[in-house]
């Protein structure tokens, strides 16, 4: 117990206050309850950790060494050899051409998920049975839509050369190598938009009504309406849209690996026509056991998406402020 004297102001004093000292706050013991939560919380962390760090680290290190069939052990330092030979590679660059030609779909694809989402927008009769289904090609594997358009561009039973009566080869002509790359594109513009459509009609639900009143008011017309009131409604939308477009399109791996098989000579379609940075990257790191090769290749990918996903996150910050 400690006793404080309390004084006045001519300096006499007046009684005594007595204070207790506090006492240190126990610290408090976790429950075997807590344990368990905290245990089944490290799970993800430490499989992410393992199974997504672990290989970071190992492709940023194996980019400056040489190694015989992909083994850790035979790393060897080769004085950056590596991103000589890359840039060097004439297949690297036209991968470069391939992959971002067919980046483009995915903005086609999102122009065409606009448009459906206003059509679906005017409430129209079905407008919901008609979301449904322009949703289904987005739950399907893309795998198996890939297989799908396979069998449509098929040469002997398939079903575009049975509608107009022709034989042509669409995805083996090495004649017209074109055809193929015109293939891998429509598979992505058919399964694409779905995700989208579900977004921009989300995001035109939001769009103030009385903004497209006072457009009335002032004479402004259907495209008019649609240009200076709906677009920048969702512009925070289009632009997280645009950003998942880009790094969808920079990765596209499923259609070609489908559609242009490897043939015996490492080569992706005729002319190596549908080789994409994606797939250059899995021949190289699976089928030919040169990962630290497909490792430059991979942080090249990286660094491409970055910088283009950094200035459209920019812009989404921006617009988002607005």
């Amino acid at each position: 117990m400690i006793k404080n004297e309390i004084m006045t102001a001519d300096g006499c004093g007046i009684g005594t206050v007595s204070s207790t000292p506090k006492k240190p706050l126990k610290k408090r013991k976790w429950k075997s309850v807590q344990w368990l939560c905290f245990g089944l919380a490290l799970i993800p962390i430490i499989s992410f950790a393992i199974f997504n760090g672990v290989p970071v680290v190992l492709s940023f290190i194996s980019m400056f060494t040489n190694m015989e069939n992909n083994d850790l052990t035979t790393m060897e330092w080769n004085a950056f050899q590596n991103f000589v030979e890359v840039f060097r590679d004439e297949r690297f660059w036209n991968a470069w051409k391939t992959t971002f030609w067919l980046a483009t779909a995915q903005i086609v694809t999102l122009v065409i998920a606009l448009i459906i989402s206003v059509l679906l927008d005017q409430k129209v009769k079905g407008a919901k049975i008609m979301q449904v289904l322009f949703f289904i090609p987005y739950i399907c594997s893309s795998v198996a839509v890939a297989i799908m358009w396979q069998w449509v561009f098929s040469k002997d039973f398939g079903i575009l050369n049975s509608i107009f009566g022709t034989n042509i080869d669409w995805l083996n002509d090495s004649q017209h190598p074109s055809r193929l790359i015109w293939c891998v594109y429509i598979t992505i513009v058919w399964s694409a938009p779905a995700y989208g459509i579900v977004m921009f009609k989300a995001a035109l639900k939001n769009v103030n009504p009385s903004l497209y009143e006072a457009a009335e008011l002032d004479g402004a017309n259907a495209f008019q309406k649609f240009l200076h009131v709906t677009l920048p409604g969702i512009k925070s939308v289009t632009l997280f849209l645009l950003l998942a477009s880009i790094t969808n399109g920079l990765a596209v791996f499923d259609a070609v690996t489908v559609l242009a098989p490897i043939s015996w000579t490492g080569v992706a379609g005729p002319g190596d026509a549908g080789l994409t940075i994606n797939y250059y990257i899995y021949i190289k790191g699976v089928q030919q056991s040169e990962m630290e090769y497909a490792s430059v290749m991979s942080w090249a990918l990286f660094l491409v998406t970055f910088v283009i996903s950094f200035f459209v996150i920019r812009a989404r910050n921006k617009a988002a402020e607005d």
